[in-house]
């Protein structure tokens, strides 16, 4: 992939080595692809940032000690000043293996390469192209004296 900019009478090429780019043919700049997030206007190159939209997914959390899992469907809408984040309700899903747990709401939000409900940690999570999903690596020691692993994933 090339890229040949002419500014007055001076020209340049910029190639970028086979491998650096995805299969549609976008380049990689940063954490950002130019192809989905820059876009030209009239005032030149701008950064509109992510499209973020209602929110629709499946979370949940096992407890190691109760040997159960509790598990959550997510639906919200972004939640006011946030970049990557959605006022959800959780409702618990017939899924889950627990025979406690109740339904919730609160605000989910991705950034720093995590997840987090309400301001607690639930996870590493990757967000790309209208998806996320988050894990936690190993267990987390909480409330309780409890230890807990939280996973889940959805669109927006």
């Amino acid at each position: 992939m090339c890229l040949a900019v002419l500014v007055t009478s001076i020209a340049a090429v910029a190639c970028l080595p086979k491998g650096d780019d995805d299969e549609s043919g976008s380049a990689v700049f940063g954490s950002y692809r130019y192809d989905s997030w820059y876009r030209w206007d009239s005032g030149g190159w701008s950064d509109p940032g992510p499209v973020v939209g209602d929110f629709s997914g499946i979370g949940g959390v096992m407890i190691v000690e109760a040997g159960c899992e509790l598990v959550w469907d997510l639906a919200g809408r972004q939640c006011s000043g946030c970049d990557l984040g959605w006022d959800v309700s959780l409702e618990v899903s017939p899924s889950s293996s627990c025979d406690f747990g109740t339904d919730t709401s609160g605000v989910l939000e991705i950034g720093g390469g995590a997840a987090y409900f309400n301001g607690d940690y639930w996870g590493a999570a990757t967000a790309r192209d209208g998806a996320v999903s988050w894990a936690t690596a190993g267990y987390i020691y909480g409330a309780g004296g409890y230890t807990y692993a939280y996973a889940g994933s959805g669109l927006y």
